[in-house]
């Protein structure tokens, strides 16, 4: 496991790293405080990597990929303020909490990762933590009692996406005008004639 990876790994299993933070609810009968789920699939190399979904009960949540960049670790975190990741986020955890028995209490998340399995988990109040290690055909059948909270996982990954891309937009369009303007260059003399326009950013 990437050490990178391995660290913001154990730092959302412990869950006295939330006791700071006031109020921090606990939801179900188990108390569960963090949850999210673990994946694994092949890079472009060929080569297996783990991906984490993980959210707090306070809408808070991280998404973390092992990749083959200098540190190792890719991610990205929201959550805080209102939108769609922080809804994802509290509808996962809501999930998570009636999980019930269907979340086994174990002594430490699986280590290996096997791309075509998920691990689902959470971690209590009390810093237990319960998981469930299954296939990925199997969870994503609506019938399957863990369905819902993987479902959530998934939408709060895309949208962790959607925002990715938003963020990228811009910078896009600049590069794309850029091009636009290299190609269809008007001379000196006519540009200074050109109405010019002006573009409001939200």
């Amino acid at each position: 496991m990437n050490k990178a990876y391995q660290t913001m790994r154990e730092f959302w299993l412990d869950v006295n790293n939330l006791q700071h933070k006031k109020e921090v609810p606990q939801l179900g009968k188990e108390k569960i405080c963090v949850a999210g789920v673990e994946m694994a699939a092949a890079d472009e190399k060929e080569e297996t990597k783990r991906i984490l979904i993980v959210a707090s009960s306070l809408g808070n949540a991280s998404l973390y990929f092992e990749n083959n960049s200098p540190s190792g670790l890719g991610g990205m975190t929201g959550g805080a303020a209102s939108g769609p990741i922080r809804e994802k986020a509290l509808r996962m955890m809501r999930a998570a909490s009636m999980a019930g028995d269907e979340l086994q209490e174990v002594i430490a998340m699986p280590a290996e990762a096997v791309e075509g399995t998920v691990t689902l988990f959470a971690v209590t109040a009390e810093g237990k933590l319960r998981a469930a290690k299954l296939l990925e055909a199997d969870v994503r059948k609506e019938d399957h009692s863990l369905y819902e909270f993987f479902a959530y996982s998934q939408q709060l990954l895309g949208a962790f996406r959607t925002e990715q891309e938003a963020a990228a937009a811009p910078a896009k369009t600049a590069v794309s005008a850029a091009e636009t303007s290299s190609k269809t260059a008007v001379p000196s003399d006519t540009a200074s004639a050109l109405p010019s326009e002006e573009t409001e950013t939200e």
